[in-house]
């Protein structure tokens, strides 16, 4: 017998800002953010933080064992600071940078080895960059599996 369920009330809005899309402001976003990648890789650590914006604000989940809302330069960096104190071992290789409007999206492959337990999380993450006048002014690391990161952390 097959099951069957009620779908919800569904609103779908669509907002959609003038501006939005592929436009030359969201090209010179994306390489901006690439060329900070590109220079961390060369050696440069400070790349990333000199191209935030000094009211950036910076969001890892809550839910995370190093969940934050930080604000400014410092807070920022103190909350990579924290996601990184949770790790051993970090591997990020990033696929791709995507643009529209003012937001640039990363997409990467993670696997990180917890500090507290040596087991291993890895997945599909995605970082969400915010431009304002060519600097980041908003940055959201999003995890596909938040639950396996805690679990890995051992929070669970």
């Amino acid at each position: 017998m097959a099951e069957t369920f009620s779908a919800p009330q569904l609103e779908l809005v669509l907002n959609l800002k003038e501006g939005s899309g592929l436009t030359d402001t969201a090209r010179k976003n994306r390489e901006i953010l690439v060329t900070a990648y590109q220079a961390m890789l060369a050696g440069n650590e400070n790349a990333l933080a000199e191209i935030l914006d000094p009211e950036v604000c910076f969001y890892e989940a809550k839910g995370l064992p190093y969940g934050v809302e930080a604000k400014g330069i410092e807070g920022a960096l103190k909350g990579v600071a924290g996601m990184f104190s949770a790790w051993s071992h970090l591997y990020t290789e990033f696929q791709e940078f995507l643009a529209g409007g003012d937001i640039v999206i990363a997409y990467l492959w993670m696997r990180a080895t917890a500090r507290a337990t040596g087991e291993v999380y890895e997945g599909p993450t995605a970082e969400m960059f915010r431009f304002r006048d060519s600097k980041i002014i908003e940055w959201r690391p999003i995890y596909w599996d938040t639950h396996r990161v805690r679990e890995v952390c051992g929070l669970t």
